[in-house]
């Protein structure tokens, strides 16, 4: 949510990225303190969407951000029953997921529905991979031994690996059947079969 009520009408605001990404790699390392998240920050970055504040609403806005957000189901390691390693990597020029390029009809990964696993995701080259699991989101347990910061402490989908970095997702298998992706979202990589099928089974 966003609170525009502070500003005159006719100010115009921008949604700017400040994160230095020179390639397909991922962000550029920090050369100085002014670091985000995951890389160099820039002084100015790049504009990508523009606010007008143009007019009053025609009725006051009473919408609040509640004191309390939504409980988190608790994380309850004692559910777990099995861990998978999934690494992320290029062999030969080739993008692989455990030294395997995609095969649609090779499922790779049978998780019973109504059970819990825990993935680790693995990075292996110099290539950041913002890795998708479909079906439900999962929650990080740690990145590399640590816990997740509190941007990343919340249900999720997508995972950042970085190179040669270990994420370790509690993940719940909950009331459908059927056959499921896991990919990098790096377009690039996706479309060059870094990517699984795993299915769901009673």
């Amino acid at each position: 949510m966003i609170d525009f009520s502070s500003y005159p009408l006719g100010t115009k605001l921008y949604l700017v990225n400040r994160l230095v990404q020179i390639d397909g790699r991922g962000p550029a390392e920090p050369l100085v303190n002014t670091r985000g998240a995951d890389g160099l920050l820039t002084t100015t970055g790049t504009q990508l969407l523009r606010f007008d504040i143009d007019s009053d609403p025609p009725t006051p806005d009473l919408s609040r951000v509640p004191a309390t957000l939504r409980a988190l189901p608790p994380i309850n390691l004692a559910e777990v029953v099995r861990t998978r390693k999934w690494r992320f990597d290029r062999e030969n020029s080739v993008w692989t997921v455990n030294d395997q390029i995609f095969e649609v009809d090779k499922p790779v990964a049978f998780p019973k529905r109504g059970t819990t696993e825990i993935w680790v995701l693995q990075g292996s080259d110099d290539w950041h991979h913002p890795v998708h699991i479909h079906f439900e989101e999962g929650r990080i347990l740690s990145r590399n031994g640590k816990p997740p910061p509190p941007h990343e402490a919340g249900r999720k989908d997508v995972y950042v690996v970085h190179p040669l970095e270990e994420v370790r997702v509690f993940i719940r298998f909950r009331d459908f059947l059927g056959k499921y992706m896991m990919h990098c979202h790096n377009l690039v990589h996706e479309d060059h079969a870094m990517m699984i099928r795993w299915d769901i089974v009673p």
